[in-house]
């Protein structure tokens, strides 16, 4: 008797809490990945900020992409108060979302998994809000990665013109210098560090 009634106790209980349809675990879980998601947005914001890539093109440091010769807020041919980087920080600050409702369940006899989609910019996404000043659409993000920079636009940003005699001509005083610019990993790696971190 004692048995059966314990039989159901659990039978009643089962159909009174059924934890595949349960709010409340859905609630956990999705502050627990918000949670998660955070925390690897902080490190993803943190990494852009201590880049070298970053602190020269904020700074002014000289960079080791330009064997310490240059820095490369002037080298992308920048000009004075442009924020290359805020593009970048708004991005990753304002536009990664974890949606609330979950993907899918994973349903074991002894647990339950959620999936929730997150949303955050693509590499493909912020080459196109990252244009370089002089070429013509090109990403200066894509730049840094990939190489294809001369030193052109440096010498442009650099040098002191005055018109010819002729009055037509427009000559240079800078001496032109000759950079050897070594494409560096920046945003690739750190945005796949923030999709492993997260499991994506």
């Amino acid at each position: 008797m004692a048995r059966k009634l314990k039989l159901n106790l659990q039978q009643m209980l089962k159909k009174q809490f059924d934890p595949t349809k349960s709010k409340a675990l859905e609630n956990l879980a999705f502050s627990s990945a918000s949670k998660k998601l955070k925390t690897a947005q902080q490190i993803l914001l943190q990494e852009i900020d201590n880049h070298e890539v970053t602190q020269s093109i904020e700074g002014g440091t000289k960079s080791s992409t330009l064997g310490y010769q240059a820095n490369l807020f002037e080298f992308l041919g920048f000009s004075a108060g442009d924020k290359p980087i805020e593009v970048l920080r708004s991005a990753y600050s304002n536009f990664i979302h974890l949606k609330r409702v979950p993907l899918k369940k994973k349903i074991t006899p002894t647990r339950i998994s959620y999936d929730f989609t997150v949303n955050f910019p693509s590499l493909t996404e912020i080459y196109t809000q990252t244009p370089l000043p002089w070429g013509g659409g090109r990403s200066w993000v894509r730049a840094i990665e990939k190489g294809g920079i001369s030193n052109f636009n440096y010498t442009l940003a650099n040098s002191k013109y005055r018109t010819s005699r002729s009055g037509t001509a427009i000559q240079s005083e800078y001496i032109v210098r000759d950079f050897n610019y070594k494409p560096v990993p920046y945003l690739s790696p750190i945005i796949n560090k923030f999709r492993a971190n997260l499991g994506l």
